[in-house]
């Protein structure tokens, strides 16, 4: 009978923290969610300020801030976790 784990069991767990999934999970739900509320509200801003009466043109400057907006965000939470990791 062999008690010791298997050279695969233990490469995987030398690497992961506890709690990082769950933690990316949660970083990533709130990227998402800052990502929409910025990627629309900075839009409106800017329309704003810009005068811009039309609605069709303050939803494509929504559309295209979220669209701008979200890759950002998941930069970010990529970013915090990458160097997380690397710190020991």
């Amino acid at each position: 009978m062999n008690l010791r784990p298997s050279k695969d069991d233990r490469m995987l767990d030398a690497g992961k923290r506890r709690g990082s999934r769950l933690l990316l999970a949660a970083a990533l739900l709130g990227g998402v969610a800052a990502a929409l509320i910025l990627g629309v509200s900075v839009p409106e801003i800017i329309a704003n300020f810009a005068g811009v009466a039309s609605r069709t043109l303050r939803l494509v400057l929504k559309v295209v801030g979220v669209i701008v907006a979200l890759p950002i965000a998941f930069y970010f939470v990529e970013r915090f976790f990458l160097e997380r990791s690397s710190r020991n």
